[in-house]
Order: structure tokens, then C-alpha cells, then sequence
């Protein structure tokens, strides 16, 4: 046991002569009093967070941080009291790691549409590659819906106009609109889909086609949108519905 004992004449003189004038100076020369050396406060942490749920899946972000890209990354995801699913493990390329820093990595989750009580941990290991053992870097407790079902009608008129469409809209949903221009020969194959509107719930369940091209045939179809958190979840497209716009009208002779 250490006892503690006054301070001697010799002592006390280098002490009063530590404390005296000029402290700053003479602190270092002090061993018992040097300031303890504190650690530099920590970098942001890690988060994960959902960005957006579709047929295809759940789909996990790492927002942007400061932290150096890791080497590797493992995800596991649990249900409940179900044991840990291993959902990746793999070595970062360099575009990954860039993705990384810019915070557009994401991670797709095949099996986390319409379930609750949903756990992801997220570990990592540092920038070599061969270290063993892995650090707890995020962790996201969050739930997914049931998503939401297509306009159960949706129809397409000719107008003089343009393509007017209309659907059976769902309250507090978006509704976003696809359009595809049909070749006059099938030899040509089919284009792709374009997106053509994204309409927030209270824009109404129709739309105008004004940059419909006179004569052309088209396809489009529409999805709706749950924008309730966690995230927005993008339901199914229904299928499409056809329409040719209508010719330019000729002026009238004179």
C-alpha cells in the first residue's frame, strides 16, 4: 500500500519554483503535473440508412462520412430473434471505396420488402485487406411495408392537344408516369422507357401529353409512390396502356 507522506523542503521548493511565474514554461519539466495526453475527439461515426424499397428489393446508404474507406465490409441482417443473415462480404474495389466517400454505395437487400423488426449491423475491416477480424461500424433498426399497388385503372384519350391519361389515384401517393415510343417497323426493336411525370398526390389522377409527337404510337405505363418513412417504397408498374397522337391538324386553306 502506498502511504502518503508531506512534502519535503526540496520538494516543495521545485514546486513552488513548477507553479511560479512563467508556469507554462517550466510544466513540461514537472513530471507529476504534465497534462495527460488526450486522445483527439472521434470522427464522425458510420450510419446506414434506407434509401428506397422497390420490387427488387430493400436498399441500404452509407451517407457520406468521414471516415477513410474501409478494405472490406460485411452486412448481416436479423429478424426479430431470428439468428444473423450474412448478406455481404467482400473486398472493396476502388470505384466501391470512392462510392464510399461520395456516399452512393449502396447495398441491396433482395429479401427486406414488407417485413418488421428488421436489424442490420454493418462491420468493417481496415484498409488492409489480409487483417483478420472485423469493427462494428453502423447499425440500423428500421421496417419495410407491403408496397403499394399500381392505378387499378388507367386509361389514355386522344385530344387535340395532346395524350390525355387518367387513373384511378391512391390518397397520400405519388404517381409517376413512363412513356415509350413505339417503332412504325418492328425490325427497329423497342425503345427504352423514359421517364415522362412524377406527380405529387394533390396534382390529381390525370395528365397532358403535350410533347406527344403527332402521329407517333406510344406505351406508358404508371407506378405509385409511399413516401412515408423510413423511405419512399416504389410499387409495381401496371401494365401499359396504348395510344397514337393525334395528326397536326392542317391549316385551313386560304
Amino acid at each position: 500500500m502506498e502511504v502518503l507522506k508531506p512534502i519535503s523542503g526540496a520538494r516543495r521548493a521545485l514546486l513552488m519554483f513548477c507553479l511560479g511565474p512563467g508556469v507554462a514554461l517550466f510544466l513540461s519539466a514537472c513530471p507529476a503535473l504534465r497534462p495527460p495526453v488526450v486522445a483527439p475527439a472521434p470522427a464522425a461515426a458510420t450510419r446506414l440508412e434506407v434509401s428506397r424499397v422497390s420490387e427488387r428489393g430493400l436498399y441500404l446508404r452509407i451517407p457520406p462520412s468521414p471516415t477513410a474507406a474501409p478494405a472490406r465490409l460485411r452486412l448481416e441482417r436479423q429478424q426479430g430473434d431470428e439468428p444473423a443473415t450474412p448478406l455481404y462480404d467482400l473486398v472493396l474495389s476502388e470505384p466501391q471505396q470512392h462510392a464510399w466517400r461520395q456516399g452512393a454505395l449502396e447495398l441491396l437487400d433482395p429479401q427486406g420488402v414488407a417485413r418488421q423488426n428488421l436489424r442490420y449491423t454493418l462491420l468493417t475491416s481496415p484498409q488492409d485487406a489480409s487483417a483478420e477480424g472485423w469493427e462494428l461500424s453502423a447499425s440500423l433498426e428500421t421496417s419495410s411495408r407491403a408496397l403499394p399497388a399500381p392505378p387499378s385503372t388507367f386509361d389514355v384519350t386522344s385530344t387535340p392537344e395532346g395524350l390525355l391519361l387518367h387513373w384511378q389515384a391512391r390518397p397520400a401517393q405519388r404517381t409517376r408516369l413512363m412513356r415509350r415510343a413505339l417503332p412504325a417497323d418492328p425490325a427497329e426493336g423497342d425503345a427504352p422507357w423514359e421517364p415522362l411525370a412524377d406527380l405529387e398526390p394533390a396534382a390529381g389522377a390525370r395528365f397532358l401529353d403535350r410533347s406527344a409527337r403527332p402521329g407517333q404510337a406510344y406505351a406508358y405505363i404508371a407506378q405509385h409512390v409511399d413516401d412515408r418513412a423510413p423511405a419512399p417504397h416504389f410499387g409495381p408498374f401496371g401494365p401499359p396502356t396504348y395510344a397514337v397522337a393525334p395528326p397536326q391538324s392542317e391549316p385551313p386553306a386560304p
